[in-house]
């Protein structure tokens, strides 16, 4: 309740600042189109610019290399948000910044997506030693596959409520990329059950409950996915080190953006190494100049684990 608190009171502000600039701001982006859908994670906006083409401006809000968990919106971005047409967010205790804004928009023709809405969060979980810090649910939904092709199918619905004279188009491509998708995860389903073993070990925050539910992975991690700790407790790194030399993993994973200071240590006192498993929430601003996409991580991913498992 305090970080709310304290979250809305930084959002006032701001939405005080932001009307004031709202008639004139637009970022640096210059309009190409009548459609601006503005984007708080980079899947999302992967997604949608995917989807749209070039009958959209897609803006991510996110400033690429920084950490979602962190964020806390400018006037500009504000303004941006209440000017657009379509506005895409994750949603979860890391965007609860969201619903004050919203309240105090004056763009009744805005339409408003939140993705956790789109999926369903609260899936049996039949390994009970899953995650020692899990909740009851996870706002990371993007880093299921199977999730993703529902987000997009939900993208797709709502620009072409916004927009219903492209909405064959908007059909059209988030089928084509629902495809690819789904033929990843079908290479990941193979690749998992044909593997040695389904223990992952992270020695980091742990964003991938939906991604392990969906292939059977039993994982162990050093904090939970949203978690603001650096530091692990010494039972909690005996217990990540006794896994990793009793069943001997090859591959300690990290997430974007870490010190990598918890994997190093867990990897000098077994020999394994060092990996990165993206949980896609952002990318470096290299990545985006290089056009990288959602899919382009995932594969990345699948090549990771494939090492990690055998």
């Amino acid at each position: 309740m305090k970080k709310k608190r304290i979250i809305k009171l930084i959002a006032s502000a701001f939405i005080s600042s932001a009307m004031i600039i709202m008639s004139g701001c637009t970022g640096t982006e210059t309009a190409k189109t009548d459609f601006s859908i503005i984007t708080t994670l980079f899947p999302q906006y992967d997604f949608a610019r995917e989807i749209a083409g070039d009958t959209a401006d897609v803006t991510l809000l996110l400033t690429p290399g920084s950490e979602s968990h962190s964020y806390e919106p400018t006037p500009t971005d504000i303004a941006r948000i209440q000017k657009a047409d379509l506005f895409i967010y994750n949603g979860g205790e890391s965007e609860v910044w969201v619903d004050e804004i919203l309240k105090s928009s004056g763009n009744k023709d805005m339409k408003v997506l939140k993705l956790m809405d789109c999926v369903d969060l609260l899936k049996e979980d039949s390994e009970e030693e899953h995650h020692e810090h899990e909740a009851e649910y996870d706002e990371h939904i993007f880093t299921s596959l199977r999730n993703s092709e529902k987000l997009i199918e939900s993208i797709q619905d709502a620009m072409s409520e916004v927009k219903p004279d492209n909405s064959e188009l908007y059909k059209s491509n988030a089928e084509k990329y629902k495809s690819e998708l789904n033929s990843l995860d079908r290479k990941f389903t193979e690749m998992v059950n044909n593997s040695k073993r389904r223990t992952v070990v992270f020695g980091d925050r742990f964003p991938f409950k939906y991604f392990a539910e969906d292939y059977g992975l039993e994982c162990y991690a050093a904090f939970s996915g949203c978690s603001s700790e650096t530091e692990a407790s010494s039972a909690t790194m005996s217990k990540l080190i006794d896994t990793v030399k009793n069943e001997s993993i090859p591959v300690v994973f990290h997430i974007e953006f870490s010190s990598e200071t918890i994997c190093r240590k867990i990897s000098d006192a077994t020999g394994a190494q060092i990996a990165l498993l993206h949980s896609c929430h952002n990318i470096s601003k290299e990545d985006l100049e290089n056009d990288v996409s959602y899919l382009d991580l995932m594969t990345q991913n699948y090549n990771e684990l494939e090492k990690a498992l055998n």
